[in-house]
């Protein structure tokens, strides 16, 4: 085959990835490579909760696709996929109220995932996701938005519902948001409140114990993925930052004042954030749709959809079960976790069988290693396994941020995000409203 005509939708970790795989490819001309994604850049989404608390600027979480591919012949389209002609091998695409066929010879899925709120009655409609930069720029509005509700409260009763906050979700995206939410209005009301007359008939100010921020979880314990240890850790540091957890709680109803849990307990909150869960988007397909396990397309142990050779998926997108582990243990159907770090490791294997498969070669099985994995606790502090090692504290913090300063494509990137982070140390966050 000449020039394989191949593309990628989506570019989150998986597919950015996977681009990046082939870009020398496309660079020497022996490769067609179009991207497709809804937005015209990769973002950075484990940095999103500093977003939302005023500790990073959104534009150095996002970078540019063109950017990364400049100097390429890599084609980007951003628009939003209508639908996949497996037949005559076409993706729809929409974008300005027009609609455009691009041909593919293999194609890449990797559409990623949304918030699932598992039919929760009014978590959709009073409840704020965070997976986008919209998402972080609505947050940190709602946050500093509250502050200046709460100075021209009447009473103290209303300062407090006014400054309560909630997080559904005691995953590695609800406790960074809690601690750096935390960090974030502790440093507001020391900053800019506390001299506040925050009721116009008595004098005052806005204390800190008056401002609270509850976690919600339905497990027993946060961060279910580490070892016991690391999970104390995390939670002796919410509590000592002043978050309130409720552990074992599950949330029946959201209202616009509040959540209801099942065991009856009414939860105060002006702004919840839903980071409970996510769920795959998958694209429509034109004719019969694909199999899927849950919400996730169901591939073969290439990464290959079922009943289509050319066509892969990976990362949030696609329910692959690691062959390896099952052999080992066959009640050992989970298909491997929606993470970024999934993600990454999927694409060696499906640019190699993409490869493999333009050269009519035997393809190859994946199997899952993770090399371990560290959640920030709010400042100076972070948890982390790395293989073996169990470690946590103020080094933990500074590997955790080193880590992730290196998974930017660009340096300029990189060295605006150091200096960003250098400043944080020695001045406010900013509480400019984004929306």
């Amino acid at each position: 085959m000449l020039r394989p005509r191949i593309v990628i939708l989506g570019a989150g970790f998986g597919g950015m990835y996977v681009a990046k795989r082939f870009k020398r490819l496309a660079k020497k001309g022996l490769i067609e490579l179009t991207i497709i994604n809804r937005t015209n850049y990769f973002l950075f989404t484990p940095l999103l909760h500093e977003v939302a608390t005023g500790g990073l600027n959104p534009r150095n979480v996002a970078e540019p696709i063109r950017e990364v591919f400049a100097g390429t012949p890599v084609r980007v389209v951003q628009a939003a996929v209508e639908s996949i002609d497996t037949e005559k091998r076409i993706v729809t695409v929409s974008a300005h109220n027009e609609t455009t066929e691009i041909p593919y010879d293999y194609l890449v899925i990797a559409t990623g995932a949304e918030t699932n709120y598992y039919g929760i009655p009014g978590a959709s409609e009073h409840t704020l996701p965070l997976k986008n930069l919209a998402d972080a720029a609505r947050i940190r509005s709602e946050i500093i938005d509250a502050f200046e509700h709460a100075v021209l409260a009447q009473s103290e009763e209303e300062r407090r519902e006014l400054l309560s906050f909630a997080i559904v979700g005691g995953g590695a995206t609800g406790v960074e948001l809690a601690a750096e939410l935390s960090d974030f209005v502790q440093g507001m009301i020391k900053r800019y409140y506390r001299k506040t007359h925050c009721a116009p008939s008595e004098p005052g100010h806005c204390r800190s114990e008056e401002a609270a921020i509850t976690l919600i979880h339905t497990g027993k314990e946060l961060l279910e993925m580490f070892v016991p240890s690391l999970r104390k850790a995390s939670e002796r540091r919410l509590i000592k930052s002043g978050v309130v957890l409720r552990l074992g709680s599950t949330v029946t109803e959201v209202m616009p004042d509040g959540l209801r849990l099942a065991d009856g307990t009414f939860v105060i909150a002006s702004t919840t954030v839903w980071t409970a869960g996510v769920k795959a988007i998958v694209p429509r397909f034109a004719g019969e749709q694909p199999a899927l396990s849950g919400s996730r397309l169901i591939v073969d142990e290439f990464f290959r959809l079922q009943g289509h050779e050319r066509i892969f998926a990976l990362g949030d997108a696609a329910g692959y079960v690691d062959t390896h582990a099952f052999k080992k243990d066959s009640k050992n159907t989970r298909p491997v976790p929606m993470l970024a770090q999934a993600a990454v490791l999927e694409t060696k294997i499906v640019t190699a069988n993409i490869l493999a498969s333009i050269r009519r070669k035997p393809l190859f099985t994946f199997q899952y290693k993770p090399k371990g994995a560290m959640v920030s606790v709010g400042q100076w502090f972070a948890i982390g396994e790395i293989y073996s090692l169990h470690i946590a504290g103020w080094f933990t913090w500074w590997l955790w941020r080193t880590v992730y300063l290196f998974k930017f494509a660009s340096w300029q990137k990189r060295i605006r995000i150091m200096i960003e982070w250098t400043l944080d140390i020695f001045f406010p966050r900013d509480i400019t409203k984004l929306m």
